[in-house]
């Protein structure tokens, strides 16, 4: 996040000591590592439901795409079912109407 280095610190510590002065500085220390915890806390929360949201959505598509692909392999057997019955009652109908005709044949 923050590129700060040690000398980065050390103008930042004196400032703070001559700004502040040597009884208020470990007072001010202390609050600012209250608010930067805070922070940090925050942040880490907020990345947390982030990730979560996005797994979520993760879930939801795949379900969708298993829910399609159910879906057509529903329809498609559906559709070889309603085949085979269309089928079975043609040649249910060829057989009777073949039965019919040689019944109606004299022998």
């Amino acid at each position: 996040m923050f590129d700060i280095g040690f000398f980065e610190l050390v103008v930042i510590a004196v400032v703070g000591l001559l700004v502040l002065g040597p009884q208020r500085l470990p007072q001010a220390i202390r609050t600012l590592g209250l608010y930067l915890g805070r922070i940090r806390k925050t942040v880490a929360g907020i990345q947390q439901e982030v990730n979560e949201q996005l797994q979520l959505e993760e879930m939801r598509e795949r379900l969708a795409e298993h829910e399609k692909k159910v879906t057509s392999t529903l329809h498609d057997a559906e559709k070889e079912l309603s085949d085979e019955i269309g089928l079975e009652k043609s040649t249910e109908k060829t057989s009777a109407t073949t039965e019919n005709q040689s019944k109606d044949t004299p022998k």
